[in-house]
């Protein structure tokens, strides 16, 4: 219960710190009387405000916090991965909370900071934007939601990727708010709109920006398990040995160094990639290879159904993708270069198999 009440409590203060930030950036690039001279164009002048306010969300990803929490900070982000069966059901209406309710006091902190400047742009508040009705702002909303949840999902599913997910997706953000924003003021989720309204107060059309959101998100999850047939390797953004996942379906393992990831003898039905550090494999105590990044590791096992024929321990720190039956051809599939360094080393287990043929004769 502890370890549940820290991820809240860090969902709860990434959310907070990313609405300062964005509240703050809006305030000093629109707000009347702002010391920071004017931008031209406009639309400059939004790719700046998404630059800070995406750059926030980022950061959390990336912080302590968002390693703690996962690094949602958006109640879309949440229902979707719940969708997807990777987010506990009985956390996402604690996570919810936490995200609405850390984003009422960032917003609350930025308008005690800034007063009458903050309130100048109502406290970054999002409404359709001129000549725009509330149809268009939804389909605006829910296509934004869709395109970043969907790249959230992409992201952390691919190794190449899957350390970049905050950065691709607050650069995808950025690109959002300078294009879509006057369409409907870029918001993408809930709680971010949802705390400034609060406090304005402004209600009218507010729905869009729960419905719009939220409806995109769990359209990604549809159309990503679609696409894929499976669903996504966790619900974390971004993963370091240093904060260890919080959730139970985790599709990673984190091994310390000098801990034994296999024994030779033992049934196993799931292989391995390298993602992080060293380990060093062994037969009846004889060194047999050391592996890095980027290798395989117990994939005969999961190949052949056959019992493990090395014992395999992490010289360093190291964190493994699980591969199973289920998710062994798709990675293949979507991932040429894990594809190559498998069959390269199937084709030195050959190699040195023949190797020692010959030696024997």
């Amino acid at each position: 219960m502890r370890a549940r009440v820290l991820r809240y409590g860090c969902e709860f203060a990434g959310t907070t710190v990313m609405l300062l930030v964005g509240v703050t950036a809006v305030t000093f690039m629109w707000g009347t009387g702002s010391p920071v001279p004017l931008v031209e164009p406009p639309a400059l002048r939004r790719f700046l405000t998404g630059l800070c306010f995406a750059g926030g969300a980022t950061a959390i990803v990336y912080s302590p916090l968002g390693q703690l929490s996962g690094g949602h900070l958006n109640p879309a982000v949440t229902l979707a991965f719940w969708r997807l069966g990777k987010f506990p059901g009985r956390d996402v209406l604690p996570y919810i909370v936490a995200q609405v309710g850390g984003a009422l006091l960032g917003v609350a902190l930025a308008a005690l900071a800034w007063g009458e400047m903050a309130r100048s742009v109502r406290y970054a508040a999002t409404a359709p934007g001129d000549g725009w009705t509330w149809t268009g702002a939804l389909v605006a909303e829910t296509l934004a939601t869709f395109a970043l949840v969907f790249l959230i999902f992409v992201c952390i599913n691919k190794p190449a990727l899957a350390a970049r997910t905050g950065i691709l997706a607050g650069s995808l953000v950025v690109a959002l708010v300078t294009i879509e924003a006057p369409i409907s003021g870029t918001s993408v989720n809930p709680a971010r709109s949802a705390a400034p309204a609060v406090l304005v107060p402004i209600f009218r059309d507010q729905w869009i920006y729960v419905a719009g959101p939220i409806a995109g998100a769990l359209l990604a999850a549809v159309a990503y398990r679609r696409r894929w047939g499976a669903t996504t390797v966790c619900a974390k953004l971004y993963h370091t040995a240093k904060y260890p996942c919080p959730f139970e379906t985790c599709g990673y393992r984190l091994v310390k160094a000098g801990d034994t990831v296999m024994r030779e003898g033992e049934a196993g039905d799931e292989a391995y990639l390298v993602e992080r550090g060293e380990l060093r494999v062994t037969r009846e105590g004889a060194l047999l290879s050391e592996l890095g990044p980027g290798s395989w590791v117990g994939e005969m096992s999961l190949l052949l159904d056959e019992p493990r024929s090395a014992t395999v321990t992490a010289v360093t720190d190291v964190q493994l993708r699980r591969v199973t039956k289920d998710t062994f051809a798709r990675l293949l599939a979507e991932d040429p270069h894990r594809t190559q360094e498998l069959l390269r080393q199937l084709a030195a287990r050959v190699r040195d198999a023949n190797s020692q043929l010959v030696a024997r004769r």
